[in-house]
């Protein structure tokens, strides 16, 4: 079980045709023209123009966070004369290639950059555009924003902007020396996406976006950034709308895999980590001299998928904070995917090499919920009713991870702030992954290719989506830009306890549901677990 174990838990951190790379997507591409030269705040910028979108690429927002900028609040880039070149993706923030083909890995801490896709001459149009704001998942550990394509999305009329943010211990380590220097500290990586955000409403509107109409999403850790986003005070103001693909863990009690950690207890692991990469003496010097490959290599046991209540960039917990009102009141749309936990199995899987066996099964529920709620758990998902243990597994994880979740934080939202509820169900959704044993469905992140073509990880398997498919993604795209382009008479109705409906996001047509959604997940059962 140890393996196992071992897999899990690197697949659970996440949660938050042939391999074809990032760079595919860049601005090398034949046929590119120059796009518009924009002046911002650092000087001015010049992109390229490929399929009627404007592109600009690799823009530094803010300086690179080097030596005695490591662990500190982000800063200003610096200025620059002349015009950058913005035609190439700029570095990845450093990370290992913890969850396989999902993303790249890289040791370049010089990695705060953002993208700006707009359609071609927008910038020179009065008229001001809806913004979205894309921030990547990964476990809060790996990922880019350059493994996704803003331009489907830019063609439906928005400005899109892609950013990268510090991941695992360089983004996320409290430390109690380091958190005593007199500055915000600990999420380091929320306050790259704050300061990413600021940078968008200083300079947007030079890429002919709106400052005051942006909507900010993100899935699986990108998904529960944006919950943080809306609980935190330090980015009040900073965006109108939200949209969380897949981010509702951050409610769950479970210690390992949802709710934001204490204080205490990241001080605890910090000063853990400290002694492990070879800084016994605690100090803050040690700390910032250590080698990007040290850090890297040691990280691992030390880095979670969850940020740290640091009293001022995640005040409280979320679901404190959303029972209380205490958030930002937005408006909201929050949703999941119909398999969710699957994708996880299916990683599982393709790194053992081994089908999950019943003994498996059931060893797996007591690893995951505990010996008191995993034989609940059992009796609620018996394998008799599934065609293998890997699909009772995933039904069963999804479930309490992903939907019930969802839909509590629902419940909470609904009677404060516009809230609208999904349900990513196209269980013929493309896979990146490695084949498996069992139907994979609508997987984790399998609805990101429908909002970013050819969608693929960072090295995973690339597919073109066939005709329904891509009508399911024009469709998932008119919904995504909607949020900012009108103040009532959304395409579909506001979430209600009561009616408990949700867009259903299937083939051959997105449909409305009412009453459905929480039986098929076995809510009711969750509701009683004590999980959240």
């Amino acid at each position: 079980m140890t393996g196992i174990r071992k897999t899990l838990l690197a697949a659970t951190r996440f949660c938050f045709a042939a391999p074809i790379a990032a760079a595919a997507f860049a601005a090398s591409s034949a046929g590119a023209q120059e796009s518009p030269v924009v002046k911002i705040d650092s000087g001015a910028v010049g992109g390229v123009t490929q399929n009627n979108i404007d592109e600009y690429l690799g823009i530094p927002y803010a300086a690179p966070p080097l030596g005695d900028l490591r662990w500190t609040p982000p800063q200003p880039a610096k200025p620059w004369t002349g015009t950058v070149a913005a035609t190439k993706f700029g570095r990845t923030c450093a990370q290992n290639s913890d969850l396989g083909v999902f993303a790249s890995p890289s040791a370049d801490e010089d990695c705060l950059y953002l993208n700006v896709y707009v359609s071609k001459g927008a910038e020179s149009v009065d008229k001001r555009l809806p913004v979205l704001v894309w921030i990547h998942g990964g476990a809060l550990s790996v990922g880019a924003g350059s493994d996704h394509d803003g331009s489907q999305l830019a063609a439906k009329g928005s400005v899109v902007v892609t950013i990268n943010y510090r991941l695992g211990i360089l983004g996320f380590l409290a430390h109690p020396k380091l958190d005593k220097e007199g500055h915000p500290f600990a999420n380091y990586g929320l306050m790259d996406q704050q300061f990413a955000l600021k940078w968008v409403k200083e300079n947007i509107a030079a890429f002919g976006g709106d400052p005051e109409n942006v909507t900010i999403f993100g899935e699986s850790s990108g998904g529960t950034s944006v919950m943080s986003q809306i609980v935190s005070p330090g980015a009040a103001g900073l965006f109108q709308h939200a949209i969380s693909q897949s981010g509702s863990a951050v409610i769950i009690k479970h210690p390992n895999f949802g709710a934001p950690r204490p204080l205490d207890f990241g001080e605890d692991l910090g000063a853990k980590f400290a002694v492990a990469a070879g800084c016994a003496d605690q100090s803050v010097e040690c700390l910032r001299k250590l080698p990007v490959a040290k850090i890297l290599a040691t990280q691992g046991p030390y880095q979670i998928n969850q940020a740290f209540i640091d009293g001022t960039v995640l005040p409280t917990t979320y679901a404190d904070a959303f029972k209380s009102g205490h958030f930002n009141h937005v408006t909201i749309v929050n949703g999941s995917n119909l398999d969710e936990w699957r994708w996880a199995v299916a990683f599982i899987e393709n790194g053992t090499g081994k089908a999950l066996t019943a003994d498996g099964y059931v060893a797996a529920l007591k690893a995951y919920y505990g010996d008191a709620l995993a034989p609940k758990v059992l009796e609620a998902y018996p394998l008799k009713d599934y065609l293998s243990p890997s699909l009772a597994y995933g039904a069963a994880v999804t479930d309490s991870l992903f939907a019930c979740t969802g839909r509590k934080a629902n419940e909470w939202l609904a009677p404060q702030t516009p809230t609208y509820a999904y349900e990513f169900a196209d269980q013929t959704a493309p896979s990146y992954l490695a084949p498996t044993t069992f139907d994979v469905g609508a997987g984790h992140t399998f609805e990101l290719e429908y909002l970013f073509p050819l969608y693929h990880g960072g090295r995973g398997i690339s597919h073109q989506l066939n005709p329904l498919q891509q009508h399911l993604a024009d469709k998932m795209t008119e919904y995504w830009t909607s949020l900012g382009k009108a103040a009532d008479g959304r395409l579909w109705t506001k979430y209600d306890p009561k009616s408990d409906n949700y867009m259903r996001l299937i083939l051959p047509e997105p449909e409305m549901t009412s009453g459905i959604f929480g039986v098929e997940h076995k809510c009711a059962f969750w509701d009683q677990s004590g999980i959240y």
